[in-house]
């Protein structure tokens, strides 16, 4: 009975509270750590709306980089204060790893509650000729978007001419067929907010911390907002409080913002709120994907972003007027 109560669960406890093995600090708030990641993944994945929207998008990530100092601040203790092994510090390590893993978000695709949701509105791609979906549809192999709450069914596109997104080597912003290209409403609505000064940045380069860049949000129905984003400097054709309707022009494309070339982005939103905020499906109506015509679906997009394989798009019925730069 003394044997089994010194190598049992008895016998584990009594040494984790022992002198040599005590609990530190750095050693408690990982495992604190550990305790709120699980419980905010239980928020994200219970689809609770603006809850779980806060849990996806800062408590994990949160969390998640707090692992590093964290470390650092037990590798210390643990090389300057034996003995190096012990109980506590091994379970301390284990639950910091697993916090820096799950706080990994892309790891899978954003649980949001409006994957059944359906607009009463009718969307057209915003845009005239061939395009390449760049990044588009359910799945996220083919739309790194669908990793993020406010992104999930968001769209990357680029004009292709004879199956080539620019000129030459494409160093250049003149090189890409997208910039200047015209963007227009594919939806009827009113303009809700604006932002047009955001310098276009050379092809391979992006503004971390401006997302967006230049781009409008245009509020189409109660709980759904549409955002166009990566737009060209001082090229916006609309402004808070306009009310635009279909096919008409709101801005060029551009390279403002996280944007590494030339390319339109698009997506839907339950709020005007960004990035927090729960994505809608967006699904165009009407349009040529490689050939075939679609009455309403989702472009689907590249497996390889740079190689640009996804579904080649174009409206069945071009926009009113001739296209123009």
């Amino acid at each position: 009975m003394s044997e089994q109560s010194v190598d049992g669960p008895r016998g584990l406890y009594e040494k984790l509270k022992s002198d040599d093995d005590r609990w530190e600090l750095w050693a408690k708030l990982g495992v604190a750590a550990l305790i709120i990641q699980v419980v905010a993944y239980a928020v994200a994945f219970g689809r609770l709306g603006e809850p779980s929207v806060w849990a996806h998008s800062v408590v994990i990530s949160f969390v998640g980089i707090l692992t590093m100092p964290l470390m650092f601040w037990g590798l210390i203790r643990t090389l300057f204060r034996p003995p190096v092994w012990r109980m506590s510090r091994t379970i301390a390590f284990a639950c910091l790893l697993a916090v820096g893993y799950l706080g990994k978000v892309n790891l899978f695709t954003a649980p949001v509650s409006t994957a059944d949701w359906t607009s009463a509105n009718e969307y057209r791609l915003p845009f005239d000729g061939e395009w390449v979906t760049l990044a588009g549809g359910d799945d996220r192999s083919r739309n790194y978007h669908a990793t993020t709450m406010a992104h999930r069914w968001g769209y990357d596109f680029a004009p292709v001419v004879d199956g080539k997104r620019y000129e030459g080597d494409g160093s250049r912003l003149e090189d890409h067929h997208c910039y200047g290209a015209p963007v227009r409403a594919p939806v009827d609505g009113r303009v809700v907010s604006v932002y047009g000064a955001e310098p276009d940045q050379q092809p391979g380069e992006y503004e971390p911390n401006q997302i967006l860049g230049n781009h409008v949000v245009i509020r189409v129905a109660e709980e759904e907002y549409l955002f166009m984003a990566h737009f060209r400097e001082g090229s916006l054709q609309v402004g808070a409080g306009d009310d635009v309707v279909a096919g008409q022009k709101v801005a060029q494309c551009g390279n403002s913002g996280r944007s590494h070339t030339p390319h339109l982005h698009i997506h839907l939103q339950k709020s005007s709120s960004f990035p927090l905020a729960e994505g809608l499906p967006l699904r165009f109506v009407d349009y040529l994907a490689d050939g075939e015509l679609v009455d309403e679906g989702m472009p689907v997009g590249s497996e390889d972003y740079e190689e640009a394989d996804g579904q080649v798009v174009q409206n069945r019925v071009p926009w009113a007027g001739e296209p123009d730069r």
